[in-house]
Order: C-alpha cells, then structure tokens, then sequence
C-alpha cells in the first residue's frame, strides 16, 4: 500500500508460501542450495475490484566454489490505480559457523511504479490527484539481509528499502511518500519423526516503523518425502492452508488459501496463491538440500 502524506503501512507484498521460496524476502538465501532453482509465486488477495495482485518470478544458485551466490527476481503487483513492475539482482556470500553456514546478502532493485489517479473516485473534487492524470517512475531500492542454516534449520532478518526513495511529488506543500525500511525474520525447523514424516514449525516476524508488529505462525508436514500439507495463522488477520507437492527431485507445485476472520479479510472472500518451482543440478550435486530449510 501507498503511505499517503503522515500515513504509513506496510509496502512490500506478502506470501503464504514464503518457506518455499525465502530469496523473495531475503536476498541473503541466494546459493544456499546445491542446485540452481526457478520459482513462481503468483498471489490473488481478495477478490473485489482493486485488491492486490502480486506475481514474483526468482532464480538462485551458487557461483564458483559455491561460497558465492546470486539471485535474480523479476515482480510485479497491482493495488487499485498503482501497479508496479521491478526487477531486482542479489548477490550472497556465505561463511562456515558451527554446524552450519551463515550468509550475507544485498539486493538492488528498481521498480516503476505507475499511478493512474483518474481511476479514483473523489468526493473531494478540489483534491490535488484529481487533476492528474498516469504517471509513471522510477524508483531505486536497496535491501541487506542475514542467514544462517543448517541441514534441519534456518533463521534469516532482512532489512528493505535501506536508501528510503521517494515514491513521487506532486508539489513542494505536501509530504513525499517513500518507500519504508520493512524487517522481515523468518525462523524455522524440521523435526524428522521417521524416513517418511517431517513437522516443520516455523514464525515470520515483519515489522514496519508506524503499523503493529505482525507474525505468520505456520506448521507444515513432509510426508513420504513427497506431499506438503500445512496451515497457519497470520496474527490479527485469519488463516491460511497450504498443500506442495514434490513431483519429483527437480519439479515441486503448490498451491495456499487464506481466509481473514478481521473485517476486511471476510469481505475479500480469501487469497489465493500458487507455486511452482524447478531445479537445475548445474554442478552436478549428490544431494539436494531438504526442502525444509
């Protein structure tokens, strides 16, 4: 959403299915797998006029001697008159500790953000966006971001829109809208009850200066190595099921639905997500890391 004059609210999009596909949220992810990997996310939340659409296309992988990795997403999103268009490069380096590896990120985005105000409806005629017609800019982003895993858990912190661009102006008597840092940390672990069941709890924390702090408890299960099923519970919102699928060690499907219990999540009649995902072995790994980290 847009923060309008003193407003603020958070800005980036959501995803219920963010465990599958953490470079979306954290450019610090990119490389941690053996193998390079293409995912889809497309979400449809709600479905009056003028909800949010988001579709994000990403592709990770390691780089040399595998210490090294390197992302690259293209989005897109559109939220009543705004749609956006960005595309975004991260670049990763990880670093043995303990049990397992931690790694660094930076991400460097540029979005174009186009606005067409005479979509709007305004009671107020002699609003200044009344007399505007499509604009179109381009705004820079830039995001830092942590992780650390191991073969059976991961815990990142991603901090967004460090350089804090502004959005447009209209004229020097009202305020700039920017984009605001957003803190996301998302924090998980798989327990292996046998060869064919895992449980994987996990918590998304996301913060943004002027909105409540806001948490995704979720719980998945792994099932004969194959099928996901899961539900979860984002804080002061509603609920969201989710079901994946590992067609096979390269191929994965999945597909999550949200229904708010608050006012505007019963009015939007639920979201909609799905996932696809492939994997290229472009350097002939064994093994695959498990799908839960």
């Amino acid at each position: 959403m847009i923060a309008f004059f003193n407003g603020q609210s958070q800005q980036d999009g959501q995803y219920s299915q963010y465990m599958f596909n953490h470079l979306a949220i954290n450019p610090a992810y990119a490389g941690t797998r053996e193998w390079f990997d293409a995912t889809m996310l497309a979400r449809r939340q709600w479905t009056f006029d003028g909800a949010p659409r988001t579709f994000a296309l990403t592709l990770q992988g390691p780089l040399g001697k595998k210490k090294a990795g390197l992302g690259f997403q293209m989005g897109s999103e559109s939220i009543g008159p705004k749609k956006i268009g960005s595309a975004s490069l991260s670049y990763s380096y990880r670093i043995k500790l303990g049990p397992g590896k931690l790694a660094f990120g930076l991400r460097s985005t540029i979005s174009n953000y186009v606005y067409d105000w005479k979509a709007i409806t305004y009671k107020d005629k002699s609003d200044p966006f009344a007399s505007l017609d499509m604009q179109g800019y381009i705004v820079p982003s830039v995001d830092f971001g942590m992780y650390y895993y191991t073969k059976s858990f991961y815990a990142g912190a991603c901090v967004t829109h460090l350089n804090q661009a502004s959005l447009y102006k209209l004229s020097d008597t009202l305020n700039e809208p920017t984009l605001w840092p957003h803190f996301f940390a998302p924090v998980g672990f798989g327990i292996p009850v046998n060869d064919n069941f895992t449980i994987n709890p996990s918590v998304l924390v996301k913060y943004v200066s002027g909105a409540p702090i806001d948490f995704d408890f979720n719980c998945n299960f792994l099932i004969d190595k194959k099928l996901w099923l899961g539900a979860g519970y984002r804080l002061g919102y509603g609920v969201n099921l989710l079901a994946s699928w590992n067609v096979n060690e390269r191929l994965r499907m999945g597909y999550s639905y949200d229904y708010g219990l608050n006012k505007i999540g019963t009015l939007g009649k639920g979201s909609h997500e799905i996932m696809i995902g492939y994997g290229f072995n472009v350097f002939h790994a064994k093994t695959l890391t498990p799908r839960y980290l």
